[in-house]
Order: C-alpha cells, then structure tokens, then sequence
C-alpha cells in the first residue's frame, strides 16, 4: 500500500472546498470530506486509477483523479512507495490550463 502526502497548496485546496462546503452544512461538508477521504484510501491500494496527465494533452508527469465536484492532481514514486497530492481543484477551474502554464514555466 502506497503512502500519501500532500503538498501545502493541495492541503490548502482541501481545506478551502470544505470550508466551502461547510458555508451551506457542515453535516455535509464532513460528509463530503469522508468520502473523499475514502476515495483516497482506495487510490493508496491502487495508485494508477487515475488519468495520466499525457492524456489531457497536459505535458507533465501527473495523474487526474475525479471525486465528486473535485479533480485530484497527483503524482506516483514507486521507489518511495508514495502517491503526492499536488492539488486539488473545483471541476469549474480550468486545472489543464493551469497544468499546462506550470510545466511551460519550467521549460
């Protein structure tokens, strides 16, 4: 089983959609945040079941999860056994956009 860490703009993004959430139910939002919490247990004993970014046409070494209103942005170290939460964005944002800035700013 794969560990998972986060980076602090994903723990943040996190953060952010939950507080969100919890503007309308905070039942909901702590609904919502085990769910996610879940969905992400079953990515550490299946760290390849997202979408390579590569197929998004986003040229970096990254992988897409959905979960509900939410896209996952991560990455796989099998020599460190870890999955790598890189963000966690709202499906409203243009997350290939700003993957493809980010990697274009690298170049």
């Amino acid at each position: 089983m794969f560990s998972v860490k986060y980076s602090n703009k994903a723990e943040i993004d996190l953060e952010n959609a939950i507080a969100h959430i919890a503007k309308e139910s905070v039942k909901n939002a702590l609904n919502y945040l085990k769910k996610y919490e879940d969905k992400i247990e079953l990515l550490r004993l299946n760290p390849y079941m997202g979408v390579e970014c590569k197929n998004k046409q986003i040229n970096r070494d990254c992988r897409i999860l959905l979960y509900k209103s939410h896209i996952v942005i991560y990455k796989v170290n099998e020599e460190l056994n870890e999955i790598f939460i890189v963000r966690v964005y709202h499906r409203a944002v243009d997350y290939a956009n700003k993957l493809k800035k980010k990697a274009n700013e690298k170049k």
